[in-house]
């Protein structure tokens, strides 16, 4: 949807688990502000193939990475589809944060849909799938 409407939307950040050549895929792809991993041994690694590339995007690492690029100013949506617990911390900082959240996953959409209402994150307007 983002690459088909270039003029309407504007990816500031990616972020990923463990998959740094998918996301320096998406990141010559997109041209992110931002880039982070989950998994912290491997920014090197994101670093040196976003380098690579051109791109000149601020590399962030681990859970704090997470959640900053999940809380920046001036973002509307924030798209929360790490598996597993790994994104949660990330996604509650975008519902505190009153971005308009995009669950694409099971654990923040299901399985612990109580943890944000009892969070008082649901400041945060939510589209489940």
């Amino acid at each position: 949807m983002i690459a088909r409407h270039p003029s309407r939307f504007r990816v500031a950040a990616l972020t990923a688990n463990r998959q740094v050549d998918e996301l320096a895929e998406l990141g010559k792809l997109h041209r992110p502000d931002y880039a982070c991993v989950a998994d912290a041994s491997l920014a090197p690694r994101l670093h040196e193939r976003l380098a690579g590339a051109g791109l000149g995007c601020k590399i962030l690492a681990g859970e704090a990475g997470l959640v900053e690029v999940a809380s920046l100013p001036g973002i509307d949506c924030v798209m929360a589809a790490i598996v597993g617990a790994a994104g949660l911390r990330a996604t509650l900082a975008a519902a505190r944060a009153g971005k308009k959240l995009l669950l694409a996953n099971r654990t923040s959409a299901g399985g612990r849909g109580p943890v944000f209402m009892q969070d008082g994150a649901s400041r945060g307007r939510c589209c489940c799938p």
